[in-house]
């Protein structure tokens, strides 16, 4: 039988149990200043002396510092509890329950004036208890139950400051304690350091993007390999290519086992659940290795399907080429649209995409042999990205492991 009061995984040198605590024991748990003081929408700003903490900046992932709003000091100084000191761990109460930063030196120095808001609470750790262990203890999937078995209210879940108090934590002394903080946190700047290469990587394709295929108006782009000079022709993509739609499936359709996977958006990104179909369907409606398709619903563009037989489902596009179109350029040609969908959105999510609509624009196309060239040089960039990612899934796996196996 497992015991209950030692980790699976431990460092050499250390034998005794952890000890379980509720957590109002070893941190003061501290709410936002939600008085006559509280920052209007109007004392909000882009710029400022104190970053007032919403929700888009406590993720999953820590802190995202990408869109920050500002209070004066004026009004930082006016107001009572809820700012942040370093090592402090900051957690989300309401809404998106649970999520976790920890506000060590590298955060201070990028924001180093910061309040929370009212959907949030700060940790503050006692000196028995090292500050960066309990942000990785909450992180972890232990830690994780322990705040969901607090939480409460379906619809809009939230967490009090005195449900907080009672989440138990089970802690070992403190040397163990650095230690494992220590382990964990050089995985986070692994894992932060390989964010960066990918996202690198992500943006010089998307430079290559611009830059080798026409901007509107032009017959020829930027940048071209040796040996092509001709002028790039405008066709509509009906010309080169045509739509299929996926079969729309009803909710009782759709099985948990059977012959055939019907593929859904979802699978293309997060969603790992698959629904099964024992449909006999015409050729039209199946996806086989190789196959061109495009996503039209909540995140859209287009994937060159790497799986057994599918039938795919209504919210998305099988692409058939005709021979004026290579299916690795017609993949970048897409990936190209999609950024200046993207780009002319203003930052919208409802992106509303029609079969007619994609049939009907205009594209510019150079001799098949550029083409070739062109969805070559992308494809291997993409198997790099493909591989940064890999990597990045792993790292992410083996630390998602050790906080699973270091903890109790």
């Amino acid at each position: 039988m497992k015991n209950k009061d030692k980790p699976d995984i431990r460092f050499d040198g250390f034998n005794e149990n952890f000890k379980a605590y509720n957590l109002g024991d070893i941190v003061e748990v501290l709410d936002g200043d939600r008085g006559k003081e509280y920052p209007s929408g109007n004392e909000l700003s882009v710029i400022g002396h104190t970053v007032f903490l919403n929700a888009n900046n406590i993720t999953r992932n820590g802190f995202s510092l990408d869109k920050l709003q500002y209070i004066t000091e004026q009004k930082s100084n006016l107001m009572g509890n809820g700012k942040v000191k370093l090592e402090d761990t900051i957690l989300t109460s309401r809404g998106s329950v649970g999520n976790i930063a920890y506000y060590n030196n590298d955060i201070n120095k990028k924001i180093p004036h910061a309040r929370i808001n009212s959907g949030m609470l700060i940790l503050r750790p006692s000196k028995t208890i090292h500050s960066g262990y309990i942000a990785q203890y909450l992180n972890s999937s232990i830690g994780k139950k322990q705040i969901k078995l607090q939480a409460f209210g379906s619809a809009q879940p939230q967490l009090t400051k005195r449900d907080v108090t009672n989440i138990t934590v089970s802690i070992p002394e403190l040397t163990e304690q650095k230690k494992i903080t220590n382990l964990v946190e050089t995985l986070d700047n692994i894992i932060v350091l390989q964010q960066q290469e990918l996202t690198i990587l992500k943006q010089t394709k998307q430079g290559f993007l611009q830059k080798m295929f026409p901007k509107e108006g032009e017959k020829v782009p930027e940048v071209r390999f040796p040996g092509f000079t001709d002028n790039w022709k405008s066709l509509k993509l009906s010309d080169v290519a045509t739509f299929i739609n996926g079969r729309a499936y009803k909710q009782q359709e759709l099985l948990e086992s059977g012959m055939y996977k019907v593929l859904r958006v979802g699978n293309f990104y997060t969603n790992n659940k698959w629904y099964y179909s024992d449909l006999e369907l015409e050729d039209k409606f199946y996806a086989d290795k190789g196959d061109l398709l495009y996503t039209w619903s909540a995140s859209f563009g287009p994937h060159i399907w790497q799986g057994d037989k599918v039938i795919y489902h209504y919210h998305i596009w099988k692409v058939e080429l005709k021979s004026g179109l290579d299916k690795q350029f017609a993949v970048q040609l897409l990936e190209y649209d999609k950024a200046k969908i993207l780009n002319g959105s203003n930052g919208s999510t409802m992106i509303h995409l029609t079969k007619k609509g994609m049939e009907e624009k205009k594209f510019s196309l150079p001799s098949i042999e550029e083409q070739v060239e062109i969805g070559s040089f992308f494809k291997k960039i993409d198997e790099v990205i493909a591989l940064h990612e890999q990597e990045l899934e792993a790292l992410q796996q083996t630390k998602k492991a050790f906080l699973q196996k270091m903890f109790v």
